[in-house]
């Protein structure tokens, strides 16, 4: 008859250890699908930080310069290149909000 009860109990102890890893593994799961949904709208932000920046065309806001050099600007794309730069200053002053992302700046 103890032994019925010893294997009652190894059977409980058993089940136990598989409910607490199944839950493990369920909370692994909800976190990788949690920074997954976050990736997914980091990209949908980013996508639209670039279609923002395609209308921005440096040559167009100085009039002062002559045409060939506006031309010439707009082949070498300082467009794109001032977009970028903007991004990046944006991102990083966004990150100087984060109180312990300071990277040295």
């Amino acid at each position: 008859m103890l032994n019925f009860f010893v294997e009652m109990w190894n059977s409980f102890v058993d089940f136990s250890w598989q409910l607490v890893l199944s839950v493990f593994d369920m909370l692994k799961d909800l976190f990788y699908w949690l920074m997954e949904q976050l990736f997914t709208v980091g990209i949908l932000i980013l996508e639209g930080v670039g279609s923002l920046m395609s209308g921005l065309s440096v040559a167009q806001y100085i009039s002062a310069l002559p045409s060939q050099t506006a031309h010439t600007m707009s082949i070498i794309g300082i467009s794109e290149a001032m977009g970028m730069v903007i991004t990046c200053l944006g991102i990083r002053f966004l990150l100087q909000l984060i109180p312990f992302v300071r990277w040295g700046s």
